[in-house]
């Protein structure tokens, strides 16, 4: 059921509201002044507010500012008077959805609520969900993440060990920001060969080298607008990384052989696993180009720095699975629990993610056993990814394809592999 703040300062007015919404099914709450919806909205999950155009600490556009500044991108509707209505057309400029006159309690205005409701309930199964953290060290990198999200001119370096979501935290900075509606494009510099580099980050134009036979834009007009996601930034090489920090400076960039240059409207986030301070030292790494991606430097701990988020974390990892491979699996038993607490958990959030998509698709039952755990508690992995057991490999291969209809490539997102290793351990295990 979605929940509905009405934040209004008339008591009797805000309980016939939220009494009005509850019988026409919606979940709702009301305060009466923007204090008490800023508290609220910061303990509980609201999916729309509903907020009186005059309130007694200022007008309703200050407790949107205050939710815009703090990451909250919900639905944002204004009860006003017919005297008010200016300003509530003004606010709509400054971020509102939609005003109401009241008095609200219509089919009318019903039909309105729930239009957003069903609008934020679709964009919420296509977009990310996040998991809030509750050992100390995470909920203060959360704390960072929601500060820095809506300060879109700063630079943003994530670093962490492999496998702590450093891409995860660049996708939530991302959805918080006031960039959400545009494009994400996260990109791996590892996988970037150094003399393609510059050409996969800025484009190039027909005939600047062999090979270029057309235009083709590169990944920084993918993301103009949105957000560009440098992926272990350290392995660029010298040359791409001047070329990055003047697009950076100058918020302009040349695509390869090209006589123009092109706006760049992006904000930049990168993130590394290497000492980067080292890599300035041995002159593998640009100084410049440091300190201007490390503007506000956030740390990813690993799981081991997180022991009380270790279960919370399977079970969110678990709905996920639970939802993407189309299964109905309830938990864990003790043993595997036991098992979860007592690993080490090397490769951090990735390996404890696989582990759990893999047991949820072998799970026999309700409830995951050690039997479908491919970990053992002495620290060594059996199988930290998905698809490493051969002796497994080609049932959990067979039931992804039962499951997708045999779609390819489906089947190999479900997996974490390409289609083309997909088809290899198709061959392989002559499974077609």
């Amino acid at each position: 059921m979605k929940t509905v703040l009405v934040v209004e300062d008339e008591r009797t007015y805000a309980r016939l509201t939220a009494n009005w919404l509850i019988k026409n099914g919606i979940n709702a709450h009301y305060v009466l002044s923007i204090n008490s919806a800023k508290e609220f909205l910061s303990r509980e999950k609201v999916d729309l507010v509903l907020s009186d155009f005059r309130l007694p600490e200022g007008t309703s556009v200050e407790l949107l500012e205050w939710m815009q500044d703090n990451g909250f991108r919900i639905p944002f509707l204004i009860m006003t008077g017919y005297g008010d209505i200016e300003g509530a057309v003004k606010a709509i400029k400054n971020g509102a959805d939609d005003y109401l006159t009241k008095p609200v309690q219509s089919e009318k205005v019903l039909y309105i609520i729930n239009g957003f409701l069903t609008e934020m309930e679709e964009a919420t199964e296509n977009r990310q969900t996040y998991y809030r953290g509750k050992s100390p060290v995470i909920v203060k990198t959360q704390e960072y993440i929601r500060i820095v999200a809506p300060a879109d001119s700063l630079a943003i370096l994530i670093r962490g060990g492999s496998g702590t979501g450093k891409e995860y935290a660049a996708r939530q900075i991302h959805a918080l920001s006031k960039r959400a509606k545009a494009p994400f494009v996260a990109v791996d510099c590892g996988s970037l060969p150094k003399d393609l580099a510059a050409s996969e980050l800025f484009g190039y134009v027909k005939g600047a080298f062999t090979g270029a036979t057309e235009n083709k834009s590169g990944l920084f007009a993918a993301a103009n607008h949105g957000t560009l996601f440098l992926d272990e930034v350290g392995n660029l090489g010298l040359d791409t990384q001047q070329l990055l920090l003047r697009c950076l400076q100058e918020k302009k960039y040349r695509p390869v052989g090209a006589k123009e240059e092109v706006m760049s409207d992006i904000r930049l986030l990168a993130a590394t696993n290497e000492d980067l301070e080292k890599a300035i030292a041995e002159g593998r790494f640009r100084e410049d180009l440091f300190h201007r991606l490390n503007e506000f430097p956030i740390y990813m701990p690993s799981l081991a720095e997180c022991p009380d988020d270790i279960m919370p974390l399977a079970g969110f990892f678990l709905n996920l699975a639970n939802r993407e491979l189309g299964r109905d699996v309830k938990g864990f038993d003790s043993e595997a629990q036991r098992i979860f607490r007592k690993y080490l958990w090397p490769g951090n959030l990735r390996e404890l993610r696989g582990v759990i998509r893999r047991a949820t698709l072998l799970a026999k039952d309700e409830w995951i056993t050690a039997n479908e755990l491919s970990i053992r508690v002495d620290g060594n992995p059996i199988d930290s990814n998905v698809l490493n057991d051969e002796r497994t490999e080609r049932e959990t291969i067979v039931k992804v394809l039962d499951i997708t209809g045999n779609n390819k490539r489906q089947a190999a997102k479900k997996l974490g592999i390409s289609r083309s290793t997909l088809y290899e351990k198709i061959k392989k295990y002559h499974i077609e």
